[in-house]
């Protein structure tokens, strides 16, 4: 493939005479570029070179129209740069336009390729400063973003694992197409908005590969009872009708507080500057290039608001503002994101110091363009009860509730609808067209949708709804009534809601230090020497139930109650699968159906003593029943052999 020349070839007359700009070089390089680009770029190069395409040979001129028209080689000149500026902006994202099949197999050439150079780097002797050289080389090579550094003997594991490179591949082929795309000006109001044709139709397969996936992978619980990983996820928040109800429910309890404390609401719209928006609304809503556009991805722009978010709060701190609230971030038409915040403030003094701590900051950077001032920042007071109607839209918007007829977008300050075309109507079976889009242009570049602010943990407030009844007896003894409150505020009894208003009262109330909440999660220690597939040190166990952080019952834990799942190989699924081709290659078996075992009496397998090893302790007392002394082969043996065979078991 020719390059395109960058310089004139004007060393000498000979020179220019072979090498000269000519209409049919520039418009063979262009026919290249165009028939290299995805095929919904095409029209959009054609438009955006036809103002400098090369005259066409032959074309009759008057005397007066060839004087003013530029000399041919000018013209071809013109076209060839401009054809060159665009391989440099977009060139990679036309070479890494690849479908999936094409990515896994690149990823398992990768992963081999890493392979052999850690070979060759131990034949020669090299060491491990040597070997991790040579992965980096091979992963800065391919150009995908490195999720951790390429630090030591994991950073190698990763790359001999075609499942990481896969993964990274995934992502970096998604943000540098759609790069590609938003930079073109492709994504905007009149062509779906949020996301282009290709990243939704992307998005769309990855959903289906991973439903797929679920469908057919089997597990069985304590009881014999069988189910897909579908439907066991369609119980909790990835089905977005339970995350759209708990994200209501935390909103309509933070609102209950703040007006039971008569703290100050604010309702915040934060935009970005000029420079990242790529396309602009013209006369009529017609979407029109901006000029002020300077490359900026979505990302990039996430990034500016996490920034100045940031430095907002710690200004707030050092005024000692204590605030709390929920944002929620979601795309303009053109994929740029902006910011939605419910924000309470302790009294009228906090909320006028958070409202000009944003200006200040959101002003900083190209304060002074037009409609800055005006248009970045939108700062509304909320009236008593009205925080949950001020959200509900954009939760709807971005979590696909079945009851939002229409999206909307503001943009330069004024409101517009999108429009999804026929799919959009709600009397048509497609519905949620613009929930999927706003789904792709998150899951493109990483977004987080949804985050609370100076609110106590939802994980502490989900843990806590596992936690079986009876181990708040002694709790109750004790006294310990903010734990005994945040347990009956997180269940529902009868007509009763979960109320999390209560829970956040129960927890502390708002804005606390990480450490000072009333309950925390409790992790399970790991063993000594644990390490994860890639020989990185496992530093924190897995969560297994919540200790409260003050009071007499500090430290004592409620073990979280789990069911215990085994992965099924070699049979089918429950009565509701069979006959399903997919599930029926596992096998004809039927697992018998049974009721649910009931909780063990002495509550021994949730014993949080068991957990600790405290209950070795209380049982022997110090001395050679010491897990450490114990652990080996020969001692368990040994052991099993002097105590009884249920005590034994329950030890494992």
């Amino acid at each position: 493939m020719a390059t395109i020349p960058r310089k004139p070839p004007t060393a000498s007359l000979a020179e220019w005479e072979r090498h000269k700009p000519t209409a049919h070089a520039a418009n063979r390089h262009m026919e290249r570029v165009i028939k290299c680009a995805p095929a919904g770029w095409q029209a959009a190069i054609r438009s955006r070179f036809g103002a400098t395409a090369a005259p066409v040979m032959g074309m009759a001129q008057t005397a007066e129209e060839f004087l003013a028209t530029p000399p041919d080689w000018a013209v071809a000149w013109d076209l060839m740069q401009a054809i060159a500026a665009y391989e440099d902006d977009y060139g990679a994202a036309a070479l890494w336009n690849l479908p999936d099949f094409e990515i896994c197999e690149m990823a398992k050439k990768l992963a081999a390729e890493a392979d052999e150079l850690d070979a060759l780097c131990i034949g020669r002797g090299d060491g491990l400063e040597a070997r991790v050289d040579s992965i980096r080389m091979l992963v800065r090579c391919v150009g995908i973003t490195e999720d951790k550094p390429i630090k030591g003997e994991p950073a190698i594991k990763r790359a001999q694992d075609a499942a990481w490179w896969r993964r990274r591949l995934r992502v970096h082929v998604a943000r540098v197409v759609e790069a590609g795309a938003v930079g073109l000006g492709l994504v905007h109001k009149a062509s779906g908005g949020y996301v282009s044709s290709d990243g939704l139709q992307r998005r769309q397969a990855q959903i289906k590969r991973n439903a797929e996936a679920l469908g057919h992978t089997l597990y069985r619980n304590e009881a014999g009872q069988v189910f897909t990983l579908r439907e066991l996820a369609e119980l909790g928040t990835a089905n977005p009708i339970i995350r759209g109800g708990e994200l209501m429910t935390r909103i309509r309890g933070a609102e209950e507080y703040a007006d039971a404390n008569a703290h100050v609401g604010l309702f915040l719209t934060l935009t970005l500057p000029s420079r990242f928006h790529p396309v602009k609304l013209g006369s009529g809503g017609r979407p029109i290039p901006n000029r002020n556009y300077k490359g900026a991805t979505p990302r990039d722009g996430q990034l500016w608001l996490r920034d100045m978010w940031a430095k907002t709060r710690a200004a707030l701190a050092r005024k000692g503002v204590r605030m709390y609230g929920l944002r929620v971030a979601e795309p303009h038409h053109d994929a740029t994101p902006h910011w939605h915040a419910l924000v309470w403030a302790e009294c009228e003094e906090g909320a006028a110091l958070i409202e000009a701590a944003i200006r200040k900051y959101w002003l900083s950077d190209d304060g002074s363009e037009r409609g800055a001032v005006e248009n970045r920042v939108n700062v509304k007071r909320m009236v008593k009860g009205g925080a949950a109607g001020y959200v509900a839209k954009y939760i709807a918007k971005s979590v696909g509730h079945l009851a939002l007829a229409e999206h909307m977008d503001v943009v330069q300050g004024e409101q517009i609808t999108m429009d999804f075309g026929e799919q959009g109507k709600p009397d048509v079976k497609e519905t949620g067209v613009g929930f999927r889009r706003v789904d792709a242009w998150a899951a493109t570049w990483g977004i987080r949708q949804f985050q609370t602010i100076g609110m106590p943990s939802v994980t502490v407030w989900r843990e806590l709804r596992r936690v079986s009844g009876d181990q708040l007896e002694l709790f109750a003894r004790e006294g310990d009534r903010a734990t005994l409150r945040a347990f009956g505020a997180c269940h529902r009894r009868g007509e009763i809601r979960a109320d999390w208003r209560a829970f956040m009262e129960a927890m502390g109330g708002h804005a606390l230090p990480r450490g000072q909440w009333h309950l925390r999660t409790a992790h399970r220690t790991p063993e000594d020497g644990q390490v994860n597939k890639y020989g990185e040190e496992v530093k924190v166990g897995r969560i297994v139930g919540l200790q409260p952080q003050r009071g007499r019952m500090c430290g004592r834990w409620l073990v979280s109650r789990r069911i215990a799942w085994a992965p099924v190989l070699g049979e089918s699924t429950h009565a509701a699968d069979v006959g399903n081709p997919a599930d029926q290659a596992q096998g004809q078996a039927e697992a018998p159906a049974r009721a649910a075992l009931p909780r063990a009496w002495t509550g021994f397998n949730n014993c949080t003593a068991r957990l600790t090893g405290d209950l070795a302790r209380l049982a022997f007392g110090r001395g050679d029943h010491e897990k450490e002394d114990w652990c080996t082969p020969e001692a368990l043996a040994h052991f099993r052999a002097l105590r009884s065979p249920a005590l034994a078991e329950g030890w494992q």
